[in-house]
């Protein structure tokens, strides 16, 4: 995770430079200022921007299907040279990109399928979050490449296009596949997830258990059922209990000022109600893991968003925020809350909670292999169990979960 700003004129850094607390660059090219504020996880201490000629390349994210030498960012402009404007498609990962290629006199923003890492666009300037640089918040999943000089829209794709028209696998077995790839490509010594007693939780730690992957699983007990998570203590190699009664103001306030307030909507029973971050009581709990996380040295988060909005859309347990309404029709389109909605709100919780305490948050639920094998599961098979693909695993590995979800209760 880093930060990432481009702009021509004075801006405010002051909540996207806590994404990167490593090392500040700058560079001036063609009237734009080029600013990256780095969190160096893997490879060489690497900082950007990423320059070949006349071309310019800012990222964040993780990009986990190209060798590189010193960081994964390398790749960005080579692959652009090879495939054009086409070349986040080539690409497996977690993303924003701003891509300047004054010689042609274009800039190319792109985000990965679900648009993990806060993008904000103004004109062609761009930053990591609305008060580097204004504008509006990227869409998910998307390619767009302008004009240098006036803005003019350029080209538009979408990176990966998703399968909803076949429904016709009848085993779990290529889903598990792919999810025990998805956690060996974003895990790494030292990683940390928050542990519940439910599924989402459960499916990773469980598959970082199986891998040998050293990591810290922080748990806020309140709300969880406890005969689980002491199930769950005797399995794991490090689980740390986190009292919050004491931290929860400090958190909140901590988070108040140094995290961007964020304005999202959700839809309840076909009503779009707006709200911000900070309404949500949950942004202070994850504040509370990644405070110890923090603490501790740990970087790297792997989170289990994107379960519910994938594998049940909220049924049976949250209705009002369901499209689907607790069945996977036989025809299958794309439903509210699978890149919108409760999926763009929860996404920005996390990044946005987690990029005030210096920390890379990674999606394995979100992988796209991962949602594309669950949307080629037969209806039959969606249907059979709650978040069926992930029960089956949990229930093959004999991993204990609470079969009953319970809503998270930092205090």
């Amino acid at each position: 995770m880093c930060g990432i700003i481009v702009t021509k004129k004075d801006c405010n850094d002051f909540f996207i430079k806590r994404r990167g607390q490593d090392f500040k660059s700058v560079l001036e090219r063609d009237g734009y200022e080029f600013r990256h504020y780095l969190l160096h996880i893997t490879g060489e201490r690497t900082p950007q921007p990423f320059v070949d000629g006349n071309i310019v390349c800012l990222y964040n994210g993780e990009i986990y299907n190209h060798k590189y030498v010193n960081s994964d960012g390398e790749n960005l402009i080579p692959l652009y040279k090879k495939y054009g404007y086409d070349f986040p498609k080539h690409l497996d990962g977690e993303w924003a990109i701003a891509l300047y290629d004054f010689d042609k006199g274009i800039v190319l923003f792109s985000t990965d399928p679900f648009a993990t890492k806060p993008f904000w666009i103004n004109g062609t300037e761009c930053a990591s979050y609305q008060s580097g640089v204004g504008g509006y918040k990227m869409v998910p999943n998307t390619i767009h490449v302008k004009k240098l000089g006036d803005g003019s829209p350029v080209y538009s794709g979408e990176v990966y296009h998703f399968d909803f028209d076949n429904q016709h696998k009848d085993t779990y077995d290529d889903w598990i596949k792919a999810f025990k790839l998805a956690i060996k490509k974003r895990a790494r010594d030292n990683c940390f997830i928050g542990l519940s007693s439910g599924y989402d939780s459960g499916g990773i730690a469980c598959e970082l258990h199986k891998q040998k992957v050293p990591f810290i699983a922080y748990s806020i007990p309140n709300n969880e059922d406890l005969r689980i998570l002491f199930k769950r203590e005797e399995i794991l190699d490090d689980v740390m209990f986190i009292k919050t009664k004491e931290r929860f103001e400090q958190v909140k306030e901590f988070l108040k000022k140094n995290m961007e307030l964020f304005k999202y909507t959700i839809e309840y029973n076909g009503i779009v109600k707006d709200s911000t971050i900070h309404d949500d009581p949950a942004h202070v709990g994850l504040g509370m893991v990644c405070e110890q996380a923090n603490k501790n040295n740990r970087k790297v988060y792997l989170s289990g968003q994107g379960a519910d909005e994938i594998m049940s859309d909220y049924m049976p347990y949250l209705p009002a925020q369901s499209s689907l309404k607790g069945e996977f029709p036989f025809k299958l389109e794309r439903w509210y809350n699978f890149q919108n909605g409760c999926q763009e709100s929860y996404i920005a919780k996390e990044e946005y909670v987690a990029g005030a305490y210096n920390i890379e948050t990674r999606y394995p639920y979100l992988d796209k292999d991962v949602v594309q094998e669950f949307l080629w599961l037969k209806q039959g098979l969606k249907n059979r169990m709650y978040k069926a693909p992930l029960t089956e695993y949990l229930n093959r590995n004999s991993f204990p979960y609470e079969r009953n979800k319970r809503g998270f209760c930092p205090i």
